[in-house]
């Protein structure tokens, strides 16, 4: 039992969380706008009911989870005609998620286990929870990461390792410990706690940056995930999938920290394929081919990776752009959020994902987190969360973090702030 990988990650953070001593991360100040400020960004007021919120902000979190366990098993296949082998030979075309046996080429886990990046996202909850305030500081969660790293029995990349022996051999502090060049999908993983934790809050960009420049430290992957960040906060405050994509595609007026233009340029891409109704498959793989890549590839390169995950989610979501909040997002407490949304848009989306190979994991935890906040914990299959291993804590420390937004913000605390 204690050979696990679950017991193992575990042991880590704890291990982690010794290392720093028990250490406690203060609150970093900010500017960014409460939630009812952010009503006039997008069309349709934002949703200020904190119950709500949090239901959105939860279903993120565990369906990015499980999004990620369903797709381990066929993680990192650069050939999708093998995949489709694999799906006949051992009876699985109607259901690839949760595929037996797991067959990545880069790593053996056991089936329900998350993949590298599932477990890259954790130690963001863990750390975040554990806080007083449920804040991330960039170094207090350096040092933690970096034991994180040093305890995980299982696959790091490139820069987490490098990340790891910046601190604990090279004794370098935040954020000189994260790599100046590596952009790749590491950085959108881990906003789906924090967007979790400050959606509509103060602190979002600021956790954002802290968080992703202790293991990448350069202005691309910031940028990148910041992107991903205001998209599925957007989500987690009641608007569409589709809507939140215009708007930052707009240049995310309104939010008090300009987008640059390297985002605006994989923005619009997302958006005109998904209005020519492009195939996915189209943009990761050269035409006619299943295993070269095409103009967006199928890897964790970014922008290439946040542009498929974030047209995978939206092409599976089906809500529409514009319209009153009712219509974008819903006021359904059975799906905390979601109304008229297709509750078999998690599972579709994330199958079709998981069915184009390549990075599919990375791009499955910021779509699966995109598509639980619109249609909420009840779009999540029952039996893809019952296969998922570690999904029990995952809820407790959620449960945990958000307990650290404390009650609504009304109108006068945006007019105070």
């Amino acid at each position: 039992m204690l050979g696990s990988r679950f017991v193992q990650v575990v042991l880590a953070a704890a291990v982690a969380l010794i290392v720093l001593g028990g250490w406690r991360a203060t609150t970093v100040a900010s500017t960014q706008k409460s939630s009812a400020a952010r009503a006039t960004w997008l069309p349709g007021a934002s949703d200020t009911d904190e119950g709500r919120i949090r239901q959105r902000a939860t279903a993120a979190v565990l369906g990015a989870l499980v999004a990620d366990a369903a797709s381990m098993g066929l993680h990192w296949i650069y050939d999708t005609d093998k995949i489709q082998d694999l799906l006949s030979h051992h009876g699985r075309r109607d259901e690839p998620a949760f595929f037996e046996p797991p067959s990545c080429p880069y790593y053996d886990y056991d089936s329900g286990f998350f993949s590298p990046y599932g477990d890259e996202l954790l130690p963001v909850l863990q750390y975040m929870a554990d806080q007083d305030r449920g804040t991330l500081d960039g170094p207090g969660f350096a040092e933690y990461l970096a034991a994180y790293y040093r305890n995980y029995t299982g696959r790091l990349n490139k820069s987490s390792r490098a990340m790891m022996e910046a601190v604990l051999q090279g004794g370098r502090k935040w954020p000189e410990c994260g790599d100046p060049r590596d952009t790749q999908a590491n950085n959108f993983v881990k906003v789906i706690p924090i967007v979790a934790r400050y959606a509509g809050r103060p602190g979002l960009a600021q956790a954002v940056d802290a968080a992703v420049r202790a293991q990448q430290n350069n202005d691309e992957a910031v940028e990148l995930a910041w992107a991903a960040a205001l998209v599925l906060e957007q989500v987690v405050l009641g608007h569409s999938i589709a809507a939140a994509l215009e708007w930052l595609a707009g240049g995310a007026p309104g939010s008090r920290r300009p987008v640059s233009k390297s985002v605006l340029q994989a923005l619009a891409s997302v958006l005109e394929h998904r209005r020519s109704n492009t195939a996915l498959r189209d943009l990761l793989y050269a035409p006619g081919s299943a295993s070269k890549a095409g103009e967006w590839g199928a890897s964790c390169a970014n922008p290439g990776a946040l542009k498929g995950a974030l047209l995978g989610a939206v092409q599976a979501s089906g809500q529409p752009a514009r319209g009153s909040r009712a219509k974008a997002a819903g006021t359904s407490s059975s799906s905390g959020g979601g109304g008229k949304a297709d509750s078999g848009a998690f599972a579709r989306g994330v199958r079709s994902n998981m069915l184009l190979g390549g990075d599919n994991c990375s791009r499955s935890v910021l779509l699966g987190a995109l598509l639980a906040a619109e249609g909420g914990l009840g779009s999540i299959p029952s039996a893809w969360r019952a296969k998922t291993r570690g999904l029990a804590h995952a809820e407790v420390l959620t449960e945990q973090l958000l307990d650290s937004r404390g009650g609504g913000v009304g109108a006068a605390g945006a007019a105070a702030e």
